[in-house]
């Protein structure tokens, strides 16, 4: 089911990202390709150099429900620096 959501989600447009930025990105986004993939935490470690607490939380990130779209933020809430959420005063 997991794997069904990913597929549906937007691809990023890298280009509009700063090299750096652009690594950070990448790297998010194999972390959360190989836990959808069914990779174990010392395999998404060893591989990205992020912990499984790490991927949970990029995880719980991509699947938060836009409020306006009401589609899943996916791989916008990798990028660094995205914001899910609007700012309400």
């Amino acid at each position: 089911m997991a794997e069904m959501q990913e597929e549906q989600w937007e691809e990023i447009d890298e280009t509009q990202l700063t090299i750096a930025e652009r690594c950070v990105y990448r790297t998010r986004r194999r972390a959360v390709e190989l836990y959808l993939k069914g990779k174990t935490a010392k395999e998404i470690l060893r591989t990205t150099g992020l912990s499984r607490i790490a991927v949970n939380r990029l995880w719980e990130r991509c699947c938060v429900k836009d409020p306006e779209t009401g589609k899943s933020c996916g791989f916008k809430a990798l990028v660094p620096r995205s914001k899910m959420k609007k700012f309400i005063r």
